[in-house]
């Protein structure tokens, strides 16, 4: 891997190199995590890196990781955007924030300056209902506000194709949606790339009525429990096609993961 990325910086390549290594050795009940890592090979990791150090950003397992939905993918935090766009306008200044039920969050503009007030009701309660959130940016091209509401946080997360981290870290993700809008709409040059990349983790094809629907189908995790989706649910779908497509591709999932769950136990038994 070193060979084929020496013509990068010698410490980012280290930090890459050992964050492929912690993929590889990751379990969770004695079993692989990242059961795909053996079938992506050096020339194609080494090929992400490069396309991420195009945008003048590197993969540190950190702000920017990997993940596989039938195909390696680049996973962006809100930190990666910051960091693109900080990156063209250095005097940049962010402010973000999730706002609970309880919180006092007001703002307006004056004269093309964003004025706004968040107070926190009680900022060690570990229960608080997440209602929104907001991003502020302000540097030499002028001063944006952006908010999301409930509606926009359940889209979100019903359309993406990694539910378990938005249920896992829904705070993070309200955070990275709000910086993702914000960046998207004021400097969409900038940080198109990413979003491109970022996008691949959310199913295009879903219409909004049929969400939950599709939730239904990825939470599936035996052949019956998705003939049982079929009998329930297919009469409800308004895109009965997508639906059936949706039903097929988590069929295939299941089925690999069994092939590669008996290959690890034939492995280790042999």
């Amino acid at each position: 891997m070193k060979e084929l990325l020496k013509d990068f910086d010698k410490k980012k390549v280290d930090v890459f190199i050992n964050y492929l290594s912690e993929l590889e050795k990751e379990t969770k009940g004695g079993k692989k995590v990242n059961y795909w890592y053996s079938n992506i090979s050096k020339d194609e990791f080494a090929g992400v890196f490069k396309k991420v150090a195009s945008e003048g950003l590197f993969i540190d397992g950190d702000t920017i990781t990997l993940n596989y939905l039938k195909k390696l993918v680049i996973t962006y935090d809100y930190h990666a955007y910051q960091n693109k766009v900080k990156a063209i306008y250095p005097e940049t200044v962010f402010d973000f924030g999730v706002v609970y039920k309880g919180d006092s969050f007001s703002f307006k503009k004056e004269s093309g300056k964003v004025l706004y007030n968040h107070e926190l009701s009680d900022p060690f309660n570990t229960e608080k209902e997440i209602i929104g959130g907001y991003g502020i940016i302000k540097n030499t091209k002028g001063e944006f506000l952006e908010t999301i509401n409930m509606d926009d946080i359940n889209k979100m997360k019903k359309s993406s194709k990694m539910a378990f981290i938005w249920n896992t870290w829904l705070d993070r993700m309200v955070l990275k949606s709000v910086i993702k809008r914000i960046c998207k709409i004021h400097f969409k040059d900038e940080v198109q790339n990413l979003e491109n990349e970022d996008n691949e983790q959310y199913d295009i094809e879903v219409f909004e009525p049929d969400l939950e629907l599709y939730d239904n189908i990825s939470k599936a995790e035996t052949i019956d429990e998705l003939t049982m989706c079929y009998d329930a649910f297919l009469s409800e779908a308004i895109d009965k096609k997508v639906f059936i497509k949706k039903l097929g591709e988590r069929k295939k999932e299941i089925k690999e993961s069994i092939i590669k769950q008996k290959e690890l136990y034939n492995d280790k038994n042999s």
